[in-house]
């Protein structure tokens, strides 16, 4: 499923203020949800690297991981309506693209069936007729990670994601895991740490 919302539609929402600060925030990979919003790693388009210091109320900077003239990769806590209303919800993620751009914003979302039925009937109340939203194959799906990570390591890591392992606080253990998935603890600790360093590596090298 795929949300877009116009700076316009959006202005009352916090979170495309970001659009005045930066001229594009790429959503990543999420680390972790919790009642604060969603935490996570975002690549940010600027101007001018000052704007960095500047910020804004809905992203707050945890820590600058690789940064040039004219983009950075961050670890972020995004804190806006959506992010928070996202945050709130089990069983639904956001994936690429899903980014901040000059027009407004553009969110993919993934999850169970009843989930993102649920988030649909709920996105009313919140967006009411100020979106747009595309189902299925309608939508601009990038896969996650099927390009930079083993087959086996994309399971774990999709597994952990849907159990809550990234949630804060955590909603399952590694040994909750590893036996949902019928292997080793030890095997899913490798594959998730092999994974979230992939990943990361992945994101910072190409900026």
């Amino acid at each position: 499923m795929q949300i877009s919302v116009t700076a316009e539609q959006g202005s009352m929402l916090s979170g495309l203020p970001l659009l005045s600060v930066y001229k594009n925030v790429e959503f990543l990979y999420t680390v972790g949800k919790s009642a604060r919003g969603i935490h996570c790693y975002v690549s940010i388009d600027y101007d001018d690297s000052k704007s960095l210091e500047v910020g804004d109320t809905s992203m707050e900077i945890i820590e600058v991981i690789k940064k040039s003239n004219t983009n950075a990769v961050c670890e972020v806590l995004l804190t806006g309506t959506l992010a928070k209303f996202f945050a709130g919800q089990k069983n639904v993620w956001w994936v690429s693209p899903s980014q901040t751009h000059p027009h407004g914003m553009t969110l993919t979302i993934r999850g169970t069936r009843d989930s993102l039925r649920e988030v649909r009937n709920a996105l009313e109340n919140i967006l009411f007729d100020g979106y747009e939203m595309r189902l299925g194959s309608e939508s601009e799906y990038h896969p996650e990670f099927s390009d930079i990570l083993p087959e086996r390591q994309t399971v774990v890591l999709n597994k952990a994601l849907s159990m809550g392992y990234y949630d804060r606080p955590r909603q399952c253990t590694q040994r909750d895991i590893a036996e949902s998935l019928h292997v080793k603890q030890a095997t899913v600790s490798e594959h998730l740490q092999s994974a979230e360093a992939a990943i990361i590596k992945k994101f910072t090298s190409e900026f």
